[in-house]
């Protein structure tokens, strides 16, 4: 996760937070989010904010969850989170020690520890866990936030899969499901930049059918908003002490923020590297800075994650004409070198154009809802006639030197 910068400047980011807020209160049915955005673009920058400023008549509490591997260690964590918010009066601590007793946890330094195999078990342990927040504050709302769920959901599906059990990793989002309209005062947010969707496909081959999520909204976080990134370029470039060339000044801010993509993260980078320089700033300097970064072998933004993921995403094959296989990797690969070399929107059919002079492929409908997984995967986004280009201008330019397209 990127270094987090302190919740009181966060830049262009509070109609959103009351939006959630809002959304929040409203009926459980309703009340419980998923955030979904590209890394980077700022949806754990929200939830730290919100947690460092929740509204009134809310307990929160923020896990984040992306390197748990096991149930057993989400339930701990979220034990050990919850345990401040419990009820600290007499008759409370001895129901929660009989809890404890029950459980066969240990206490050491006021960290709880479970037991490897809970004598109640997982699943119980988080039912009574919650259950005891939810009770203790009946005219509160209990907001429990977890960032990068589907990354914990994956590690388990994999762990407990070598144990001989595929199904638990879905039971921890169906027994989250059941807490959420258990309790009428229990909220939730999922959010990710791993496709849940992705997750959920994968855990669904191999267990029964459930639907653990869709009564959960999606809200997606996107970059700023013009007037609030043209502020936060300013405050960086000043924070730098930046000097500049020429008539260069008023120009340096805009550029800054449209090569970012208005994305905080690389807009906090550049400035960064800018800094480095030692002299007075031009334009120019803030193109190569962004063209050092893209093309560095280094990779100091991590850019080849999007292209890593590819082969993670869209495992699996198609048949071709031929009577083979194409992986789904391969054809998306196609689909972004394509759509990495032209600057106009495409239709579907022009993607199945292009593609199929390629690749053997048999099925248009192969297209069809590989253009969708990409657009729910942030890599493209579609217009109000259905035609596809890439979502970010600055993942496009990388994409097109890294992959070496001219």
């Amino acid at each position: 996760m990127a270094k987090q910068i302190d919740p009181k400047n966060v830049v262009g980011r509070d109609d959103l937070i009351t939006q959630i807020w809002r959304q929040l209160q409203k009926p459980p049915e309703q009340g419980s989010l998923r955030f979904t955005a590209e890394r980077r673009i700022g949806k754990t920058t929200v939830m730290t904010k919100m947690a460092a400023e929740p509204m009134d008549g809310f307990d929160l509490l923020f896990l984040e969850v992306e390197g748990i591997e096991s149930p057993d260690r989400f339930t701990g964590l979220l034990l050990n989170r919850a345990k401040p918010l419990l009820p600290g009066h007499e008759k409370a601590k001895s129901s929660f020690d009989d809890f404890w007793v029950a459980i066969g946890g240990t206490e050491l330094g006021g960290i709880i520890k479970l037991p490897e195999k809970s004598k109640l078990g997982w699943q119980a342990t988080l039912e009574k866990t919650i259950e005891g927040l939810c009770q203790h504050r009946p005219d509160n709302i209990v907001l429990l936030m977890f960032d990068e769920l589907p990354y914990m959901l994956q590690k388990i599906a994999a762990t407990t899969k070598a144990d001989g059990d595929q199904h638990e990793a879905l039971t921890i989002l169906d027994t989250l499901r059941s807490l959420r309209q258990r309790h009428v005062n229990l909220r939730m947010i999922f959010a990710s930049s791993v496709g849940l969707h992705h997750v959920l496909r994968g855990l669904k081959q191999t267990s029964l059918a459930s639907e653990p999520v869709n009564n959960m909204p999606l809200i997606e976080i996107h970059p700023l908003e013009v007037e609030h990134a043209l502020r936060l370029a300013n405050h960086l470039l000043a924070a730098e002490q930046l000097t500049f060339t020429g008539d260069d000044q008023d120009l340096i801010p805009e550029r800054l923020m449209l090569l970012a993509d208005r994305v905080p993260f690389y807009m906090e980078r550049i400035a960064g590297e800018l800094g480095l320089l030692g002299r007075p700033i031009s334009l120019q300097d803030v193109n190569s800075t962004v063209q050092r970064q893209l093309t560095s072998d280094r990779d100091p933004w991590e850019m080849d994650h999007f292209r890593d993921r590819i082969d993670i995403y869209y495992h699996g094959s198609v048949p071709d004409a031929n009577g083979q296989s194409i992986s789904k990797a391969q054809v998306a690969r196609h689909a972004l070198d394509h759509f990495a070399v032209t600057d106009e929107p495409q239709t579907i059919d022009q993607v199945w154009g292009v593609i199929r002079s390629q690749l053997p492929l048999a099925d248009r409908q192969v297209i069809v809802q590989l253009l969708k997984s990409l657009g729910q995967d942030h890599y493209l986004t579609c217009d109000t006639e259905k035609r596809y280009s890439f979502r970010f201008p600055l993942i496009q330019q990388w994409w097109k030197m890294a992959q070496g397209l001219g």
